[in-house]
C-alpha cells in the first residue's frame, strides 16, 4: 500500500515522535455545567487519529473506499482528569502505545494548549481488516514503518 501525498496543510504540530493536533471547544461540545460533554472527547480523538493517518499518506477515505481497508476500533480505555471549558484551545497529543501484526493502539492525552495540565486519556486499539471480508489482516510494511516511528517506549 503506497501511501498519498496530501495537498494541503493540516492543523498539526508535530514533535519528538508525537504527533499533535489543536482543537478549539465549540458551544455544541459542552453540556449544561459548561465543560465538554465527555462523549465529544471521543469525536476529539477521532478527528486527531484521522489527521495523524492522513499526515502519515493513509487518509481514512482512500483507505475505506480505494483500498478496501478500514481500522474499527477493539477495545478502548478512557479517563477523565480535569474539565475543559468553552473555548479553550486543546492540544491532543497522539503517540502508538503497541503495535501488533493486525493491530495498533493509540495513546491520546488532552491538554490546554500552552499548559501541562493533563485533562483527558485515553488508549484506543484498532485492527486493520479487509472491509470487504470483515477478516483482520496484516499491517504493510510501509505503515508499520511509519507507525514505529511514533512507537513509545513503555
Amino acid at each position: 500500500m503506497k501511501p498519498l501525498t496530501i495537498p494541503y496543510i493540516l492543523p498539526l504540530i508535530m514533535s519528538h515522535n508525537i504527533f499533535r493536533h489543536r482543537h478549539t471547544v465549540r458551544f455544541g461540545e459542552i453540556d449544561y455545567a459548561g465543560i465538554v460533554y465527555y462523549p465529544n472527547f471521543f469525536d476529539f480523538y477521532q478527528q486527531t487519529e484521522e489527521e495523524f493517518m492522513a499526515f502519515l499518506g493513509y487518509p481514512y477515505p482512500h483507505m475505506l473506499r480505494e483500498l478496501k481497508q478500514g481500522f474499527p476500533i477493539v477495545h478502548v480505555d478512557s479517563d477523565f482528569k480535569k474539565p475543559i471549558r468553552y473555548g479553550e484551545t486543546l492540544e491532543i497529543a497522539l503517540s502508538v502505545s503497541q503495535l501488533g501484526n493486525a493491530s495498533v493502539s493509540f495513546r491520546f492525552e488532552v491538554r490546554p494548549m500552552n499548559k501541562s495540565t493533563l485533562c483527558a486519556t485515553a488508549d484506543i486499539s484498532h485492527v486493520l481488516i479487509d472491509t470487504e471480508k470483515f477478516v483482520p489482516i496484516p499491517i504493510p510494511p510501509e505503515m508499520r514503518t511509519k507507525f514505529e516511528e511514533y512507537l513509545q517506549a513503555e
